[in-house]
C-alpha cells in the first residue's frame, strides 16, 4: 500500500453502510487482529468500549487512496491511528433509517496523512444497545432471530454480526475469499456483580479481576452473552464443560436446576465421546451451555445458547436435534466455517449427524426409518417453486430451511450408502483436519468424500446438490417367471431421469429379502434373479431413497390440511376456548391472503355438504356432530368418542388433561386432510401453540407441568404388489 492521504469512514448502524450509500470503497483492508475492551451496564443498557484493529491491505488490490469503512452500532468519541496523522474528522447523520427505530447511528469520516502499509486504529466508542426482545418472539417458535445487540438486567446478547465493535466493510459484490477476514481476537470485560458473561472464545482463566477471552482459532466474529446465572462445571479429558442457568433464590427450583445442569453436563460429555471417533478431535478446550433470556437454539464457537423453553424441556432436551445438533455445530459451522459463496452446507451435514444418525448410533432402527420417511414426506408437500437445489441454501433466493435440513440430511444418508459408512466418516475427519478454522464449500466437501472413498462423485453432487427435485417412484407392475427363476419389475420415476439405487423388498412364504436395482431412466423394466417364488414386492419400504411420494403415500399430518385449496373450520357453538382459538388462528394464517378459500362454521349450523371436500379442521366438541362422526367413520381415524372423553382401540382417555390431535386423508378427496383437535378440558390444550411441530398422524397428550405425548400413531401407505393376486386371470 502506498503511503499517502486517505479517508476512513466509520459507519454506525445495523445497516452497515448506511449514511455513505453510493460511496464505493476503493481502499480494501482487512482486520487481522482485534483487541477489544468493553464494559457493559445492564441497568442502563449501555456499553463503553475500546477496540484496536490491526488492518492490512487485501492482496492484489491496487487502491493507494480511498475510504476505509469500519462499521458498528455505537458513537465514536476518539480515534487514534498508529503511524499516521489524523488531519480531519467529521460526522454526519445516516441517510437511511434502520428497521429498528431504537437504533441510532452516524457516519464518522476521518482523513489521514502518511498512512503506513499496515496500520492500527484504536477507537473509543459508547452507546445504548436495547431492542424489543418480545417483538421478536413468535408463538410456537424456539428461535427469536430479531435480537442482535441487547444489554439489559435480564440478560445480554451481542452477536457476531459486529454491531458492538468496529470491523472493516468491503463491498459485497467483490465476492472475496472469506478466509481473508479471519482474525485473532482478544476480548476483555470488567466483572459485574451477580452477572456472568460468556464469549464465543476460550476464557483466559489467569485473569482474576475481570473476564478475558482469546479466540481458539482465527474467527470472523465474536459473540458476547450473559446474565444473572448460576454455574455448574465438569471436566472431561481435554475439555472444560460449563452450564449456566438463570439464577433463582427458590430452594426447590435451585434443586431442580442442579439436576438439569448435571444432566446437560453428562450428556455433552457423552456426545463428545460419541462423535470424536467419527468427526475428529473436539475443536475446543472449553464448552459452555447458556440459558438465554429469549427463545434461541444458537451455536457459536465454544458455546451454545438455549432459550428457557428448550432448557427446561426435561429429557426432551436430549432428543436428537436439540443439544446434540448445537454441539455438532462445533465442528460444522463454527469450527469449519461455511463459504457462503457456494451456499450453506453445514445445516445439512449437522442434521444428518444428529437429527438422523443419532438414531443409528442408538441402535434405534425404527427412529432412523421414521426420520427418513419424514424427509420424503416433507418434500412431497412443498410447492414446486420452493423445490430448489440443496446447494442454493444460504444464497439469495435460494432453497429454504426445510430443503437444507430434510433434503440435506437425506442426501448425506444416500451419500453414505453410496460410498460406504466408514468412508463417509473418513471424509468428515478429512474436513476437520483440513478446514478447521477455515471456510469450506460444497466443492471442498465433495473433494473430501472423493478422497476418502476413492470414487468420482461428480454425478452424485450434480444430481442431489446442484440439481433440484427428486424422483416420484411408482412400482407399476411385478411378475414372477418361474421357468427362468426371475422376477420382472416395472418402475416409473416421473418426468426426470435420476440415477438411483432403489431398494425393493421381496417377500416369500418364509421371510423376505431386500435387494437393490439400479435405475438410470424415467421408466424401466428390470429382471431380478430370485431363488424361489415370491409372494409380494414392496418399493423401498425403509425410505432409503429420497423421493417425492404420491398423494396416496403421503402420511397425513396437519400440513396437508393446511395446504388444501379450500379449508373448512368447524367449531363448537358458543364461546371458543383459548386453546382452540390459537389453533384456529394458526390454520387461518396458513391460508395467507386466500381468505375467500376459508370458511368457519359453528357446528349448530353445519351441513354435511360443507364436509364434502377440501381441508377440514374440527375443533373441540364439534367432533360429536353427526355429520362429522359420519365422515370420520369413513377414514383411517381410530378414535371413538365416548361420554367421558375418547378411546383409541382398547385404551380410554377420560382424564381432564387428555387431548388428541389426529389427521387423516379425506375419503372423497384424498389429496386433502381432515384434522381433529379435541381435549377433555381447557387444561388439556397446553400444547395448542406448537401443534405444527409434531410430524405424526395422531398424538394423544396428557397435561401436567406441560402436555406430554402418551400415544403416537402414523398412518402409512406403502407401494406393494401382491404377486399371488397379480398372477390371477
Amino acid at each position: 500500500m502506498a503511503t499517502g492521504r486517505f479517508t476512513v469512514i466509520l459507519t454506525m448502524g445495523v445497516v452497515i453502510a448506511a449514511g455513505v450509500t453510493g460511496c464505493t470503497p476503493q481502499y480494501h483492508v482487512r482486520a487481522t487482529d482485534y483487541q477489544i475492551k468493553v464494559n457493559i451496564d445492564p441497568a442502563t443498557h449501555t456499553l463503553v468500549g475500546r477496540a484496536t484493529l490491526t488492518l492490512t491491505p487485501i492482496e492484489d488490490r491496487e487502491t493507494p487512496e480511498g475510504p476505509v469503512w469500519v462499521g458498528f452500532d455505537l458513537s465514536v468519541s476518539d480515534v487514534r491511528v498508529e503511524g499516521a496523522q489524523l488531519k480531519s474528522r467529521r460526522a454526519k447523520a445516516a441517510k437511511k433509517a434502520t428497521k429498528d427505530a431504537s437504533s441510532k447511528y452516524r457516519s464518522h469520516i476521518l482523513t489521514l496523512d502518511h498512512a503506513p502499509s499496515d496500520l492500527a486504529i484504536t477507537i473509543d466508542y459508547s452507546g445504548e444497545l436495547s431492542q424489543d426482545v418480545e417483538g421478536g418472539e413468535k408463538a410456537g417458535e424456539i428461535h427469536n432471530f430479531g435480537v442482535s445487540a441487547h444489554i439489559a438486567p435480564e440478560g445480554t446478547y451481542l452477536d457476531s454480526s459486529g454491531y458492538w465493535y468496529p470491523t472493516p466493510v468491503v463491498a459485497e459484490e467483490d465476492n472475496l475469499d472469506p478466509d481473508l477476514f479471519l482474525a485473532d481476537w482478544r476480548l476483555e470485560t470488567d466483572r459485574i456483580d451477580n452477572y456472568e458473561l460468556v464469549a464465543s472464545a476460550h476464557r483466559d482463566e489467569s485473569v482474576a479481576d475481570g473476564y478475558a477471552w482469546d479466540s481458539p482459532h482465527k474467527l470472523t466474529g465474536l459473540t458476547l452473552t450473559g446474565g444473572s446465572h448460576d454455574v455448574w462445571s465438569k471436566q472431561i479429558p481435554g475439555v472444560d464443560l460449563r452450564v449456566h442457568l438463570q439464577h433463582t433464590d427458590d430452594p426447590d427450583q435451585k434443586t431442580k436446576n442442579e439436576t438439569i445442569a448435571r444432566k446437560y453436563l453428562d450428556r455433552v460429555a457423552e456426545y463428545i465421546a460419541r462423535y470424536e471417533p467419527l468427526l475428529g478431535p473436539f475443536p475446543y478446550k472449553q464448552y459452555t451451555i447458556v440459558e438465554n433470556f429469549f427463545s434461541s437454539g444458537f451455536a457459536f464457537p465454544t458455546m451454545t445458547l438455549f432459550g428457557p423453553v428448550v432448557m427446561h424441556m426435561g429429557d426432551n432436551s436430549f432428543r436428537h436435534g436439540y443439544l446434540d445438533h448445537e454441539l455438532i455445530h462445533s465442528w460444522w459451522g463454527c469450527g469449519v466455517e461455511v463459504d457462503y459463496r457456494d451456499g450453506n452446507w453445514c445445516e445439512a451435514l449437522t442434521t444428518y449427524c444428529t437429527n438422523y444418525y443419532g438414531f443409528d448410533l442408538d441402535g434405534d432402527d425404527v427412529g432412523a426409518r421414521k426420520k427418513r420417511r419424514d424427509h420424503s414426506n416433507f418434500l412431497s408437500r412443498i410447492k414446486p417453486k420452493n423445490d430448489k437445489p440443496l446447494g442454493t441454501y444460504g444464497l439469495d433466493n435460494g432453497a429454504g430451511r426445510g430443503i437444507a435440513y430434510s433434503k440435506g440430511s437425506a442426501v448425506f444418508h444416500m451419500l453414505a450408502r453410496t460410498i460406504g459408512q466408514d468412508e463417509f466418516w473418513r471424509g468428515c475427519r478429512i474436513l476437520t483436519e483440513r478446514y478447521m478454522g477455515l471456510h469450506a464449500s460444497w466443492k471442498d466437501l465433495k473433494a473430501a468424500f472423493e478422497e476418502a472413498s476413492g470414487r468420482n462423485l461428480d454425478e452424485f453432487f450434480e444430481q442431489w446438490v446442484r440439481g433440484g427435485g427428486a424422483p416420484t417412484l411408482s412400482l407399476v407392475s411385478a411378475n414372477y417367471d418361474a421357468a427362468r427363476g426371475m422376477l420382472n419389475v416395472e418402475i416409473d420415476q416421473g418426468k426426470d431421469d435420476f440415477a438411483i439405487t432403489l431398494p425393493l423388498r421381496v417377500r416369500f412364504d418364509d421371510g423376505f429379502e431386500d435387494i437393490e436395482v439400479g435405475l438410470l431412466h424415467a421408466h424401466e423394466t428390470l429382471w431380478v434373479p430370485v431363488d424361489r417364488a415370491p409372494v409380494s414386492v414392496e418399493l423401498d419400504p425403509d425410505y432409503h431413497v429420497f423421493r417425492k411420494l404420491k398423494r396416496s403415500e403421503i402420511m397425513p399430518t396437519t400440513t396437508i390440511t393446511k395446504a388444501a385449496k379450500t379449508l373448512t373450520i368447524v367449531v363448537p357453538s358458543g364461546e371458543l376456548l383459548d386453546g382452540y382459538s390459537t389453533v384456529l388462528e394458526d390454520f387461518k394464517k396458513s391460508r395467507g391472503r386466500r381468505s375467500a378459500a376459508r370458511t368457519v362454521v359453528a357446528d349448530d349450523n353445519l351441513k354435511a355438504s360443507a364436509l364434502a371436500s377440501g381441508g377440514i379442521l374440527i375443533l373441540g366438541d364439534a367432533v360429536r356432530h353427526p355429520a362429522v362422526r359420519a365422515l370420520l367413520a369413513r377414514t383411517a381415524s381410530p378414535i371413538n368418542w365416548t361420554a367421558g372423553g375418547f378411546a383409541v382401540g382398547e385404551r380410554s382417555f377420560t382424564d381432564p388433561g387428555h387431548a388428541v390431535l389426529c389427521t387423516v386423508h379425506h375419503p372423497d378427496t384424498p389429496d386433502d386432510g381432515i384434522t381433529v383437535y379435541a381435549g377433555n378440558s381447557e387444561s388439556a390444550l397446553a400444547n395448542a401453540a406448537i401443534l405444527g411441530f409434531y410430524a405424526n398422524s395422531m398424538l394423544v397428550f396428557e397435561a401436567g407441568d406441560r402436555a406430554e405425548v402418551v400415544l403416537r400413531r402414523d398412518f402409512e401407505s406403502q407401494q406393494v404388489i401382491d404377486l399371488a393376486v397379480a398372477a390371477q386371470p
